[in-house]
């Protein structure tokens, strides 16, 4: 104890002794009474911390008393609410112990000042720092308390002077090496120079020349010792050399957060020192094997008990312990590899549950290599929890298992992948893998996944033993040799299929770069660094087939391979242009070009039929008053093919209800007409109009009136709206036994509801939705089914390098990737575009692109021209008579804009003298008209 500290304890002392000696006059009131005693506690708070202060500066100097923890001293726990620091009043109400009680409380807060500083230069260390100083003070009170305690102070009474000399030799070593370590660390916590750096390593240089071994006393000077005497000083050297080594890896902690935090002034010291790699390498290696001897000495001597080691129950506790350590690693290896056959069966029930939902079936995808990798992880999960319950318990010779055992889940995950790689690189050079093939793959896998590992193994214990250092760089480095050279070997097994698969993904020029740099020879070194691209490529595979189950993928698919093969399908021209069979393809067309009632055709179910008996259930069901439903589509969605179906379908499951299908002529534009058309099929005089339905509700048989082609049914000019104006009077109309189902054009009907608003006109409305892809293509694929001609792909959709070259199926799915984009989900443009792809030799169909008609001719257009074609586009068909009508447009524009049409091909004209819009043509003059805002959808 210092000097400062003994006077202020002395002083401290007459303080609390004199008031005892002579009580001042005034002092006997009951408040002076409370201020005595209110004083007598500041006094025992500030003796207390007078304590802690002294304690926390011997702590340099190795002097603080033995019974004081580390936590207590200078790592004091956070105050939290309730346990803070007691707050005194700032006054008493006695006279007399005024100025003692104020000279008090400035000592306290003086004090706490005093000690808040000391303790914080301690409390900001970084955590690794923190735990240094905690081995460092448990290991010397441990052994201060067995110096202290009673058989060593009589061993020390009767042993030979030499014994004590050699006793008290080791503790002046250890705690003068404890002493620099407790004066330095602070100052370098708080800046970290060359200099201090310099000083720390010559400091953990030092601390491997102590050794108490050497400096303990012979055995024949402890032979004539009793017993108990023989033992105490056996075991102060024993704890002795736990001490030193307890030191030696604390100062090697430190050194490693210098290394890791401060490499470039740790470098600068190492000059400074002369320590280059041949003189550092020794000294870390000493460091590790200082961390073997911690490891048998800590339990050979360690006190977490409070046992002597070789006590019966500490061994009997001791072995207990280690036996349910050691059984933890077996059974934790068995719970994981117990998982893996119930999560596949989970796997396999998810996966066929998930069939036919796209975004769930492509999640079961993913999951699939659960059943393989989830026992792996769960072995990861339980070793982490393990290595926490090793240090809890102490149980330091188990804690080495540890990273043998993750290692060991690493092995088993490499090896996975080394087979997962070998079997993709095949898929993607089109090998087939036999049964023993397969069987070398897996034992490849285990070859190159243990050289891989081997240097990971020395590279964990590097990092366990003796954390950052130059020895464990040296290891990171070998351990990436390893891996690559790993990787290497196992590629070489298959490295004709890995030439193939790279240049499959690689422009065609480089072919030949490739097989002179990936030769015999240098393959093990070059492969890995030409893994990459192909990993890649093998990712972006699966990607591809993940999300070509989405319509938006495909979409972006067929629109980015039109624009790449936009320079070949120049190069192709030639071979397009090739004579076809005429006669050969005009018997081809008539199943394609097929009306659409024609019962010899395939029907493609799409769900509407059924959609639309969803909406006609309630009334079939008990004649409820929603008896109307419109069904709105694009021309050549399938409308009247539906109509056709349903009717089938309601005459088998409904024989008591009538059907009648209207389809109306162009153009029906009169009251007179429409009940002359519906008059027939209902069997009554409608000149009355609705009256008439409604006299006759009661008797009729329940009654469906399917009018197709509602287009007709107006024209865009005064008086045109009368017929549908007419049948609107009689959908509106209350009937039981009627049920209307009117299908009309979705352009015509966006027209019609700006003109009458659409829930004014009916309440029950369905959209006919775009055909998917695999619609389309059963669609297209039946009908050549029945021609029976054979399809094969242009080489322009044929892949002419990778694992699909020359594969039908990928050529087939990106034609009709392809073909749905263009015709967006209708069918009858996609059957005209099939046959405008297509080439005829034969009984041989070549299949190339779907032809795409460019609107940049439409954009020069004049707008009445544009004018002229949003009409017949919405009313489907026109005569000329009737666009001069709808358009209110000159005679001689619109013949213009016909004749103008007819040169660039996208009208036609039927034989009854309508127009129509070429239909290979809607979606772009579709596309021009609704930019200009001359459609209503």
């Amino acid at each position: 104890m210092g000097k400062t500290s003994f006077f202020r304890a002395l002083l401290l002392s007459f303080s609390i002794a004199l008031p005892a000696l002579a009580q001042p006059s005034g002092t006997g009131s009951a408040s002076c009474r409370d201020a005595a005693s209110l004083l007598d506690s500041l006094r025992g708070e500030l003796a207390s911390l007078n304590t802690r202060h002294d304690a926390i500066e011997a702590v340099e100097n190795d002097n603080f008393p033995t019974d004081l923890s580390v936590e207590e001293t200078i790592y004091p726990p956070a105050a939290v609410a309730g346990n803070g620091p007691r707050e005194w009043p700032a006054e008493i109400n006695c006279d007399a112990l005024r100025e003692e009680y104020q000279a008090a409380l400035l000592d306290l807060q003086w004090m706490r000042e005093s000690v808040r500083r000391l303790q914080a230069g301690w409390q900001t260390h970084p955590e690794v720092l923190r735990s240094a100083v905690g081995s460092i003070w448990r290991s010397r009170q441990a052994l201060r308390s067995h110096y202290k305690a009673e058989p060593m102070a009589a061993a020390l009474a009767i042993a030979p002077p030499e014994v004590r000399a050699a006793i008290e030799n080791t503790r002046a070593r250890l705690s003068t090496l404890r002493s620099q370590f407790l004066h330095d660390l602070p100052k370098l916590y708080k800046e970290v120079t060359p200099a201090r750096s310099a000083a720390w390593l010559t400091l953990w240089q030092q601390a491997f020349g102590i050794n108490p071994r050497t400096l303990a006393p012979s055995a024949e000077a402890l032979t004539n010792l009793p017993a108990p005497a023989r033992a105490a000083i056996e075991r102060y050297f024993r704890l002795a050399e736990l001490d030193i080594v307890v030191q030696r890896n604390s100062l090697n902690e430190v050194r490693g957060w210098l290394w890791q935090a401060y490499r470039p002034e740790v470098e600068r010291a190492r000059s400074q020192l002369g320590l280059d790699a041949p003189a550092l390498l020794p000294l870390e290696l000493r460091a590790v094997g200082n961390i073997l001897h911690w490891l048998i000495i800590e339990t050979t001597v360690g006190e977490t008990y409070g046992q002597e080691s070789g006590t019966t129950l500490r061994q009997w506790y001791l072995g207990f312990e280690y036996t349910l350590g050691i059984l933890a690693l077996p059974l934790l290896a068995y719970l994981a590899s117990r998982l893996g056959a119930p999560l596949a069966a989970l796997q396999a029930n998810f996966a066929r549950s998930a069939r036919k939902q796209r975004l769930t079936a492509q999640f079961s995808r993913i999951t699939a290599s659960l059943p393989l990798l989830l026992p792996w992880v769960v072995g990861l999960i339980g070793l982490q929890l393990l290595h926490t319950l090793y240090y809890r318990y102490h149980l330091v010779l188990l804690i080495p298992l540890i990273p043998f055992a993750r290692l060991y889940i690493v092995y088993g995950l490499l090896r996975l992948a080394g087979e997962w790689l070998l079997h993709r690189i095949a898929d993607q050079a089109g090998s087939y893998l036999r049964e023993e093939q397969n069987i070398e793959v897996a034992r490849q896998s285990r070859r190159a996944a243990a050289v891989a590992i081997l240097p990971w193994l020395v590279k964990d214990l590097a990092a366990l033993a003796l954390g950052p250092s130059l020895v464990l760089d040296i290891c990171y480095w070998l351990t990436l040799f390893a891996v690559l050279l790993a990787i290497g070997v196992l590629l070489r097994y298959r490295r004709e299929d890995f030439i193939a698969a790279l240049t499959s993904i690689l422009p065609a020029s480089w072919e030949g770069a490739i097989k002179r740099l990936l030769g015999e020879r240098r393959f093990p070194l070059v492969a890995p660094f030409a893994a990459p691209p192909l990993l890649l490529a093998l990712l972006g595979s699966f990607m591809h087939k993940a999300l070509f189950d989405f319509d938006w993928y495909r979409k972006l698919f067929a629109r980015s391979f039109k624009l790449r093969t936009a320079v070949v399908e120049g190069d192709e021209a030639a071979e397009a242009n090739a004579e076809p069979d005429a006669e050969a393809l005009q018997d081809y067309q008539r199943w394609f070009l097929a009306e659409d009632d024609e019962a010899d055709t395939p029907y493609i179910n799409t769900g509407l039929v059924p959609a639309i008996s969803g909406r006609m259930a309630p009334w079939l069901s008990d004649r409820s008053n929603e008896n109307a439903l419109l069904l709105t589509g694009p021309h050549g969605a399938g409308k009247t093919r539906a109509l056709h179906r349903l009717q089938q379908s309601m005459t088998e499951e409904h024989p008591d209800v009538l059907l009648h299908y209207i389809a109306v002529p162009a153009k029906t534009l009169t009251a007179a007409a429409l009940f002359e058309l519906l008059g027939r099929a209902l069997d009554i005089d409608l000149e009355e109009g609705p009256a008439a339905l409604v006299r006759s509700d009661a008797d009729r048989q329940p009654t469906v009136i399917m009018v197709d082609n509602a287009q007709n049914l107006f024209l865009r000019s005064v008086g045109g709206f009368e017929a549908w104006e007419t049948l609107l009077s009689l959908t509106n109309t209350r009937l039981a036994n009627v049920f209307w189902l009117i299908a009309v054009n979705n352009q015509s009907w966006a027209f019609l509801g700006n003109i009458f608003g659409r829930d004014q006109q009916f309440r029950n409305v369905l959209h006919t939705r775009r055909w998917s892809q695999n619609d389309v293509r059963s669609l297209i694929l039946s009908r050549n089914h029945l021609s029976g001609c054979k399809i094969q792909y242009d080489s322009i959709l044929l892949a002419t390098r990778g694992p699909g070259a020359g594969n039908i199926r990928n050529a087939e799915q990106l034609y009709f990737s392809l073909l749905w984009d263009a015709c967006l989900g209708n069918p009858m443009l996609a059957l005209r575009l099939w046959l405008s792809s297509i080439r005829m030799q034969g009984s041989t169909v070549t299949v190339s692109l779907p032809a795409e008609v460019s609107g940049a001719m439409l954009e020069q257009l004049g707008n009445d021209l544009h004018f002229v074609y949003a009409a017949i586009m919405i009313h489907e068909n026109m005569t000329s008579e009737e666009l001069v009508e709808a358009t209110a447009l000159p005679e001689s524009v619109v013949r213009s804009a016909l004749k103008t049409a007819f040169d660039a091909g996208f009208v036609q004209r039927t034989a009854n003298r309508r127009y129509r819009i070429v239909p290979l043509w809607y979606p772009t003059i579709m596309r021009l008209l609704a930019r200009k805002n001359l459609l209503h959808e």
